[in-house]
C-alpha cells in the first residue's frame, strides 16, 4: 500500500512525501525531519507558520511532540473530536491537478 502526506501555504503546495508500507511514529518522525522545514523554505515562508496536525496516535507520539515543540515555531493544537479543521480535504481539485501533471516512476522490486 502506498500513502501520500504533504503540507501546504495558503497560496502554494509544499513537498509530497510517497510512503511504502505501514506509517509509525518514528517513520512520521523521519518525514517530518527531513521535509518539513525544507517546504517552508520552498514555500517562501521560513520559520514563519502555523503547523496543524491531528490527534492521531502516531502524531501524538512524545518524540513527536518533543520534536515539534522546538522544531515548530507556532503549533495548533485541537481537541480530539473537534471539527474537521482538515484543509488538506478542501483542496482536493488541485492536488488532483498537480498528480496529473506529475510523471511517477516505480521502484524496482
Amino acid at each position: 500500500m502506498s500513502l501520500c502526506g504533504g503540507c501546504m501555504s495558503t497560496s502554494e503546495l509544499g513537498n509530497l512525501v510517497f510512503i511504502d508500507g505501514i506509517m509509525n511514529h518514528a517513520l512520521y518522525l523521519n518525514i517530518l525531519r527531513d521535509n518539513l522545514k525544507l517546504s517552508a523554505q520552498n514555500l517562501g515562508i521560513g520559520s514563519n507558520f502555523v503547523f496543524n496536525q491531528d490527534n492521531d496516535p502516531k502524531r501524538m507520539a512524545l518524540n513527536v511532540r518533543l520534536w515539534c515543540l522546538y522544531n515548530c515555531p507556532q503549533n495548533l493544537i485541537t481537541p480530539p473530536q473537534s471539527p474537521d479543521l482538515n484543509p488538506i480535504e478542501h483542496i482536493g481539485e488541485n492536488l488532483k491537478l498537480e498528480y496529473e501533471n506529475t510523471t511517477l516512476n516505480r521502484k524496482a522490486n
